[in-house]
């Protein structure tokens, strides 16, 4: 039996190398066009501009406001909103404590939990470690969020989640970054806690690593980073409250830093203000995740804020055009491309189909390798992402195939039924107001 597969394998793989000595280098690139033409060029010019900022000195403003921050400290208030987080809500709190930057006041919000999370933060309030609120009934991560930033009384405010943890100089490094007066917002650089958990979790942390450890550093450089994760990020107060706060999610994190881009701001990336945060260990769980987050790319990016594309809108700007284009190309048409491209593929290549697939994993593999190089190259936790080498042939299949899939499934059931309106992520009677008055 092994000796059959041995030799079928060799001639399938001597019937790729044929293929590949029969044509044209062009012919190949057409053949496999949606590596050549969409894949390759995003990981070149994101490894180009991050290679770029090795060698770029730290700029003269940002050394001063380093100084600023350390002679003056400016309140910062930390918004802790959570639903059912008794089992982690005091660890994120000491995390919180031990952070280097000396003058920080924590708001807890509890969004009408039912695990006990309510005695934990009064306990944590009496000590005096947390300004402690309740919402007697769930309003959603929104409210809880708005709440809390109406009750803040710091001139930044940072947000996370309540089963995060954090580096002792996070804050000090998202605050930081405010050094460029147009930063209305500061994204902050996540990675998985759990990651040696199974396959699922270690195929997440290099996702993490790539998207936003290589991905995000490269958008902040270009201008056009378009997110700050509800996970971990920093905002001016004044920007919060000029745009009216969060809306009801799902998605809510990405409508907000779309309201800063469209009232001016840019949005700016802490590579070193490092996050700890668990990631769904089940396929079901990290496939709902999955749906709500790329529901939300269609609720907001095509329906609600449409107007960024059109260049009679008078609030279009080139830097968010190039943003949303990221996004829109990167990851709606390149996933759509992909059942295409299997169709095309069947209709006037069919016999050549598993090879040119087989070729086309192959050199997704290499580079893969060369993309987590360069990731190493610049990673604020080496020790963390060398384990994940040995799983790059599996994340190939699981980014192309898998979260492709998952993504078109995303796209479909919003643009067709407005999933994302019956998300239980929100509450059913919050829901019913959005599906009420949201015009999009």
């Amino acid at each position: 039996m092994l000796n059959e597969l041995t030799v079928r394998f060799n001639q399938f793989w001597l019937e790729c190398w044929a293929l590949v000595e029969a044509l044209t280098l062009w012919e190949l690139a057409l053949i496999m066009w949606p590596f050549v033409f969409l894949s390759v060029p995003r990981y070149i010019l994101s490894e180009i501009i991050v290679l770029a900022m090795i060698f770029k000195p730290e700029p003269p403003e940002k050394v001063r406001f380093r100084q600023y921050l350390a002679h003056k400290k400016p309140l910062v208030s930390i918004l802790l909103p959570g639903f059912n987080e008794a089992e982690t809500l005091e660890t994120t709190v000491l995390s919180l404590r031990e952070q280097s930057y000396p003058n920080l006041e924590i708001i807890v919000v509890n969004d009408g939990s039912s695990d006990g999370m309510d005695a934990i933060g009064r306990r944590l309030a009496r000590r005096g470690w947390v300004r402690y609120f309740e919402h007697r009934q769930r309003g959603g991560k929104s409210s809880a969020e708005n709440f809390a930033a109406n009750a803040a009384r710091g001139e930044f405010m940072v947000i996370c989640d309540a089963d995060s943890t954090f580096d002792r100089h996070s804050v000090w490094h998202l605050l930081v970054e405010f050094y460029d007066p147009e930063v209305q917002a500061v994204a902050g650089n996540l990675r998985v806690r759990n990651a040696g958990t199974n396959l699922l979790t270690r195929c997440q942390a290099i996702q993490y690593l790539f998207g936003i450890g290589v991905g995000r550093r490269a958008s902040a450089a270009a201008g056009t980073l378009s997110i700050v994760s509800g996970a971990f990020g920093a905002l001016r107060s004044s920007i919060v409250r000029q745009i009216g706060g969060w809306e009801a999610g799902p998605g809510e994190d990405g409508d907000l830093t779309t309201k800063i881009c469209l009232a001016g701001g840019k949005i700016g990336f802490a590579p070193k203000a490092m996050c700890m945060t668990d990631a769904p260990d089940n396929w079901w769980g990290y496939f709902r995740q999955q749906l709500r987050w790329n529901r939300s790319v269609v609720r907001f990016r095509i329906r609600k804020y449409s107007g960024i594309f059109n260049p009679f809108s008078r609030s279009f700007n080139g830097r968010n055009l190039l943003g949303a284009l990221d996004e829109v190309i990167f990851e709606v048409i390149f996933a759509i491309s992909l059942p295409i491209y299997v169709v095309w593929m069947l209709m006037n290549h069919a016999d050549m189909f598993w090879q040119v697939t087989f070729l086309v994993t192959i050199l997704y593999v290499f580079v893969n390798i060369f993309h987590y190089l360069i990731a190493l190259a610049v990673s604020e936790r080496p020790h963390l992402d060398l384990p994940m080498f040995p799983y790059l042939p599996l994340y190939g299949l699981f980014t192309g195939l898998y979260l492709r899939t998952v993504r078109l499934i995303a796209y479909a059931d919003e643009y067709l039924f407005k999933r994302s309106y019956w998300e239980t992520y929100v509450p059913e009677y919050v829901q019913e107001q959005s599906r009420k008055y949201d015009s999009w």
